[in-house]
């Protein structure tokens, strides 16, 4: 029996949001913008399927991330259908099937591996302003075959530098860190294991977040004494110029760790200085975490100097041990993943991006007497398609005015007839 549809119904379910076509314009734009420059970059496509087994996401899924991962089933199973639905999943991220398709492809593949993945991943999160739960997110990474130049970490850097250069959304800045030189603090000041470490960086990450004192009362339930963890958001939000901040960093004696985090830190800030990022781009912010836990060393994340609530806008790092799960070679990567979708519906809703024209089409071929002139007409559309000019061809008799209000309408500048 058919289901009767309401006209709740036709609207999407929540955190699956429609794209009005002046939107979807704007998507497109940024989307070709940003795969302009991981091309240019070197970075080659690949496409791993939306659905993936539960064993491979779960391998890598941490905190809250595991509470939010769809499964795959038939929803009316005729008989003899497919029976392993219960053993599928939706992916969350791009990075967990790169892991596995790197894992599984390793004896084909050519060392350094350089790919870019652009398309949808889905969590099953609390909708709100900003955050849906189907999101497009746009990545490049770079994995090694048991080594990896910093270098790489250096060059997503510039990556991210030049999208946002040529997105231009306003001035930024990518806040660069290193987990070790952190982890190594947080050990020092009273941190005494792996999960208390783990539960630290998770607290620093959610600073702006949460705010100053709720940060150092989290920092007091693992055992951080007060003078401590006072020290430690002085120190973690200090602000350091780049030039001065290595000459005061190496003199700090927070352990192996820390000093190994420092010496690595440096060397990627001197590649991203020789890859010509400006000055201007980048600083060094020692309270930029990234919560994910399988990040080991650099990590990043780009803001809106103007538009700081909008959190990061970019982010990424280096993760070592992401294929260890699936491979007994030791395969490390870095790499950068930028939230296309849930950064452009922002943008668009502070009317940072324009939202103009309803067509990608920037000619509309018109015509007086469609009947008389018909083939005449149709010629015109495709001689200015054939130019490269996107251009929609009117075919319905209508006034000429009529022609030309619709082209108006739609945002197209000119009409040809």
């Amino acid at each position: 029996m058919r289901a009767h549809i309401t006209k709740d119904m036709l609207r999407s379910p929540a955190g699956f949001g429609d794209w009005t076509p002046e939107d979807a314009v704007e998507l497109d734009r940024m989307l070709w913008t940003i795969r302009e420059q991981y091309t240019l970059a070197g970075f080659t496509p690949i496409h791993t399927p939306i659905v993936e087994r539960p064993e491979i996401l779960f391998a890598k899924a941490q905190g809250e991330v595991t509470n939010q991962v769809y499964g795959l089933r038939l929803m009316n199973p005729a008989k003899g259908s497919p029976t392993d639905e219960k053993n599928l999943a939706i992916r969350f991220d791009h990075t967990v099937p790169l892991a596995r398709f790197v894992a599984a492809n390793q004896g084909q593949m050519v060392f350094p591996f350089r790919r870019c993945a652009i398309g949808p991943v889905v969590r099953g999160e609390r909708p709100k302003e900003g955050r849906y739960r189907e999101f497009i997110q746009a990545d490049v990474d770079v994995i090694g075959d048991g080594k990896l130049s910093f270098d790489h970490d250096a060059e997503m850097i510039a990556i991210i530098s030049k999208v946002f250069d040529k997105l231009a959304f306003g001035p930024f800045t990518i806040r660069i860190n290193n987990r070790k030189l952190l982890t190594g603090y947080l050990g020092s000041i009273g941190c005494a294991t792996p999960d208390a470490v783990r539960r630290a960086v998770k607290i620093i990450d959610e600073l702006e977040k949460e705010g100053r004192v709720d940060t150092l009362q989290k920092l007091a339930n693992l055992g951080i004494v007060e003078n401590k963890a006072l020290h430690a958001l002085e120190f973690l939000t200090r602000s350091y110029a780049v030039e001065e901040a290595f000459e005061e960093l190496r003199l700090l004696d927070y352990g192996d760790e820390f000093a190994a985090g420092v010496a690595e830190l440096e060397t990627v800030i001197n590649s991203v200085r020789e890859f010509g990022v400006p000055p201007s781009r980048y600083r060094i912010d020692l309270s930029i975490a990234r919560g994910l836990n399988y990040y080991t060393s650099t990590v990043y994340e780009a803001r809106l100097d103007e538009y700081p609530d909008l959190g990061s806008i970019a982010g990424g790092g280096r993760y070592d041990n992401l294929a260890d799960d699936f491979s007994p070679r030791h395969l490390p990567g870095v790499g950068v993943s930028i939230g296309v979708t849930r950064l452009l519906r922002r943008l668009i809703k502070m009317g940072i991006v324009k939202t103009v024209s309803k067509t990608i089409a920037k000619v509309l071929v018109a015509s007086r007497d469609l009947a008389a002139e018909k083939e005449l007409h149709l010629k015109r559309a495709s001689l200015l398609r054939s130019a490269g000019i996107p251009t929609e061809a009117f075919l319905e008799q209508r006034d000429l005015g009529d022609q030309l209000r619709f082209a108006a309408k739609r945002g197209m500048k000119i009409a040809v007839f």
